[in-house]
């Protein structure tokens, strides 16, 4: 019996160490503050399916701690708590809805909604591997799963990135499924004399013969020897993943480094939209008339309008710009909140059945979060409400940030 003594103290000490955490997190959940959304006009059931992911902190004490959360029409729900969730973070409300309903798919795959893809027909997944070595990865390979809906059947395979011997890192950045075809679109980080440059690439793989049937590098940027001070950057405009795009929005800037000697600041030289179709291999420059892309941010893509935003005066303005015809759509103007130093708060966007939903991004003791959900076609604001408090309590000190919106 003896020899078993060690054994029974460590499992011992693990069950109390477990009991004690659980026992603290539940007691430190309790502590936590609630915060609903509160209607000042419109219609409430306009927000019924927003769900808003982000963090809470008590900045009253000398540790800065968050805690992540989601604020919808019940109120707000804090993290679970669990072991797993404090250890690797809580997903977004994306992830977290896919887990709960394909548990089996799900299992084991990363927690990043940008290499998910899901439909009325499939779920899609899609990640690179690849062999770490001591001074460059090497060997990558795409892990694709596809689940059909229709008869619960998973397709799991790999694919071998084509001319990896020349790639020095790759990663997905997102997944399509248009009728029988799976895209992938990467950022592929290729070697460019002393330094690296970044490629913007699409790969089509036939879902019925596992295998790829186009590659190409639809944007590219490389250096030409002497252009160290040069940096441009392509960033590809944030989409919806439950629907289907064939065409891809990018958005390229170019930068160079300042020559002053006690600056490290770049200066903006250009930027150009660039739209790449799916299905026709094509590659198109946007020209958006009587809009300067200095000024306004292209913060979404729905799959047929772009959305430009910029700050004017107390006003958030909204400009919608249809891609297929070639014309700006209805301005929208939302007033925006101020923070107790007179700062004004830009907040976040989302669009979703010829609707708006703008949310601020932070809240403290002394300034609420506005929200407010806008008709695309009137302008017309449909609700307008705040993140606030339950029961009017008051804190004394604390940030409440908002990381994502996500719809039902």
């Amino acid at each position: 019996m003896k020899k078993y003594w060690k054994s029974t103290a460590i499992i011992a000490v693990i069950v109390l160490s477990l009991g004690t955490f659980f026992v603290n997190a539940a007691t430190s959940a309790e502590q936590y503050p609630e915060f609903v959304i509160q209607k000042q006009s419109g219609d409430a059931s306009e927000i019924k399916p927003l769900v808003l992911d982000g963090s809470y902190a008590d900045t009253s004490s000398a540790s800065y701690v968050s805690t992540n959360l989601k604020i919808s029409t019940n109120g707000s729900k804090y993290n679970s708590r669990s072991l797993i969730d404090q250890i690797i973070g809580q997903p977004p409300t994306l992830i977290k809805d896919l887990q709960e309903q394909y548990r089996s798919f799900m299992r084991g795959k990363n927690a990043w909604a940008d290499v998910f893809f899901e439909d009325e027909s499939f779920l899609a997944y899609a990640d690179v591997d690849y062999k770490r070595g001591s001074l460059k990865a090497s060997d990558f390979t795409f892990s694709i799963s596809v689940l059909n809906k229709k008869d619960g059947n998973t397709n799991t395979f790999t694919v071998e990135v084509p001319d990896s011997g020349v790639l020095s890192h790759i990663f997905v950045e997102d997944v399509q499924v248009v009728g029988d075809e799976l895209h992938l679109i990467t950022q592929n980080m290729m070697p460019n004399y002393e330094e690296y440059h970044d490629e913007k690439h699409v790969y089509t793989i036939d879902l019925a013969d596992q295998h790829i049937t186009h590659h190409e590098s639809i944007i590219q940027f490389p250096k030409e020897e002497g252009e160290k001070d040069l940096y441009i950057n392509a960033e590809l405009i944030e989409t919806d993943p439950t629907k289907a795009n064939e065409r891809l929005v990018f958005l390229t800037t170019k930068e160079i480094e300042s020559d002053h000697p006690e600056s490290s600041d770049f200066e903006v030289m250009n930027k150009e939209i660039i739209t790449y179709n799916l299905a026709t291999k094509e590659s198109e420059v946007i020209d958006v008339p009587d809009l300067d892309l200095m000024e306004n941010q292209l913060s979404f893509y729905d799959g047929s309008n772009i959305y430009f935003t910029r700050a004017e005066g107390q006003e958030f303005i909204v400009t919608p710009f249809d891609l297929e015809n070639e014309k700006n759509g209805q301005l929208l103007r939302i007033p925006m909140s101020n923070d107790e130093n007179g700062n004004v708060l830009t907040p976040m966007i989302t669009v979703n059945d010829d609707k708006l939903y703008a949310v601020d991004s932070y809240m403290n003791a002394s300034t609420n979060a506005a929200i407010t959900v806008s008709d695309l076609k009137s302008g017309d604001p449909l609700f307008e409400g705040e993140i606030v408090l339950k029961d009017s309590l008051e804190l004394d000190s604390f940030d409440l940030y908002v990381h994502e919106i996500f719809l039902r």
